[in-house]
């Protein structure tokens, strides 16, 4: 890829996520929010920011381009997050470097709700059942090195949502690129992730049997499925730079454009030593025009709806060889500003 296919690409994706700009009136009007939950120790702990950077497994859900910057053969990731309202987010990601053929690589996500019990109109607090909801999403990758400066990668991923007998499923697509300056030590980096269709669910639980109106007392009652909104997948558009101030130490930035809530910078800081670990910080906000503030929402109102629900990010992490492997664990922190407890997440990584 020489640089004019390059400025082409990145031309081509600035144009494109102008058409999926969103503002603030577009919260809560696209569904599949897990595609939004961050995956990476490193990724978490930089805020997100680490765009043009990331590297090997993590990059599966960062930027697929990362990935091919792997050197080794296969690398796999497992990892959980304690999230929101005690909700479990457990991880698995697995790449292979061919060579020449490229990298290649699998994904999987998991949400885990916990037990909830189901109520009905009768029984308000409860019938003694519980349900869980299964929310998966799987995903394939395939990224190659094109020279020393440019890597290209692409995600394709199933999305599947299941409450009780009612599904919903919807595919999706990731477009990654990373390129170094050979001049000066800036990286930058850009992705367009979750293109895909409109999904809907479906199933018995929208089913329901009704008496028709004007009909005798006796008569056979009818059977009606309701048809439920379908509603869009979350596109979103990161653009990020990455400057390496002195050896090891990364200071990066990133601009996000979120195609059904408001924009975000985030910017961070990484440490590397010794070949073997590393350490970050970070911080994200919202990037809101109180221009878009509507006539008939008060300001408290506004002030609600508009702020920033992340505070700050941390982590470390730290690799050493273990007979013929390189074993890594990581851990990464995200302050939650109200409501619920901070985001802690524990990472397992192997190199073989």
């Amino acid at each position: 890829m020489n640089r004019n296919t390059l400025k082409i690409f990145l031309s081509g994706i600035l144009i494109g996520s102008t058409l999926f700009a969103g503002t603030v009136r577009s919260h809560g009007t696209a569904g599949a929010a897990q595609l939004l939950i961050p995956v990476g120790a490193e990724n978490i702990a930089v805020s997100l920011a680490n765009v043009a950077t990331v590297a090997g497994v993590e990059a599966l859900w960062q930027n697929p381009a990362g990935a091919a910057k792997h050197k080794g053969g296969f690398q796999v990731l497992a990892s959980s997050m304690d999230y929101l309202a005690d909700i479990n987010v457990a991880n698995f990601g697995i790449i292979y470097n061919a060579n020449k053929l490229g990298t290649f690589g699998a994904h999987f996500k998991n949400i885990d709700f916990g037990d909830i019990p189901i109520t009905t109109a009768v029984a308000t607090e409860g019938t003694g059942a519980n349900y869980s909801p299964a929310y998966i999403t799987l995903g394939a990758t395939y990224s190659k090195t094109f020279s020393d400066r440019v890597q290209f990668g692409v995600n394709l991923k199933l999305i599947s949502e299941k409450i009780m007998n009612t599904s919903a499923k919807g595919l999706a697509v990731d477009f990654g690129v990373q390129y170094r300056f050979t001049e000066f030590p800036l990286h930058i980096g850009v992705v367009l992730k979750n293109l895909g269709n409109r999904m809907e669910f479906q199933g018995t639980n929208l089913e329901q049997t009704v008496e028709l109106a004007d009909v005798e007392s006796g008569a056979v009652q009818e059977r009606i499925r309701l048809k439920s909104e379908s509603f869009a997948i979350p596109s979103v558009f990161d653009l990020s730079l990455n400057y390496e101030v002195i050896p090891d130490l990364m200071l990066l930035g990133a601009f996000k454009n979120n195609s059904y809530s408001s924009n975000t910078g985030s910017f961070g800081a990484k440490y590397s030593f010794m070949g073997m670990g590393w350490i970050a910080g970070g911080y994200q906000l919202d990037l809101v025009n109180n221009s878009d503030q509507p006539s008939d929402v008060s300001d408290d109102d506004w002030k609600e709806q508009t702020q920033n629900v992340w505070g700050f990010t941390f982590g470390a992490g730290v690799a050493v060889p273990v007979g013929g492997l390189k074993v890594g664990i990581g851990y990464s922190y995200r302050q939650v500003t109200d409501y619920f407890n901070d985001n802690n997440l524990f990472q397992l990584t192997v190199d073989f």
